[in-house]
């Protein structure tokens, strides 16, 4: 089993998110592979306690980015991505509850457009909601995204209430 990673760089999470829609045949594009990245974050914060992201996320108009990821894929605009990102940690592995994490969130969401997981991002009550509110491209406080993502698993009852 690979050694347990404190966090990877989103752009490891995001090619592992371009496979899993390459296997189906699917391309993703920029606003898709942000929310989807953040939404594996946000599981992963919400069953592990720990984040699967490295980089920070920060309440954009079209709801959480990463910045650096941002920079990264801003050049394709609404294009498909077609090619894997360059990985800062070529040699490092996803651990089996991060690459699991990642497969729950394409299984749940990888079939929405950009739009659709934008307008998940943008729910009332949501971290995104909560910061934007706040402060125009603020920061999403990884401790808001857990209380976040724990309170929605718990009504989904995949997890006991925990206080």
């Amino acid at each position: 089993m690979p050694e347990l990673q404190p966090a990877y760089p989103a752009e490891k999470v995001a090619n592992r998110l371009l496979e899993l829609a390459a296997r189906d045949g699917r391309l993703l594009t920029h606003m898709q592979l942000q929310k989807l990245v953040y939404f594996a974050h946000g599981l992963s914060l919400g069953l592990h306690g720990r984040r699967l992201i490295a980089n920070n996320f920060h309440a954009w108009p079209h709801g959480p980015v990463a910045p650096q990821l941002y920079t990264r894929l801003e050049g394709y605009g609404a294009a498909p991505i077609d090619r894997p990102l360059s990985d800062p940690l070529p040699d490092v592995l996803l651990d089996e509850d991060a690459a699991e994490v990642i497969e729950r969130t394409y299984a749940a969401y990888g079939h929405m457009d950009g739009w659709e997981l934008r307008a998940i991002s943008h729910l009332p009550g949501s971290p995104w909601a909560a910061v934007d509110e706040q402060e125009k491209f603020g920061p999403i406080p990884d401790a808001l995204t857990e209380r976040y993502y724990r309170e929605q698993l718990r009504v989904a009852n995949t997890l006991p209430h925990m206080d």
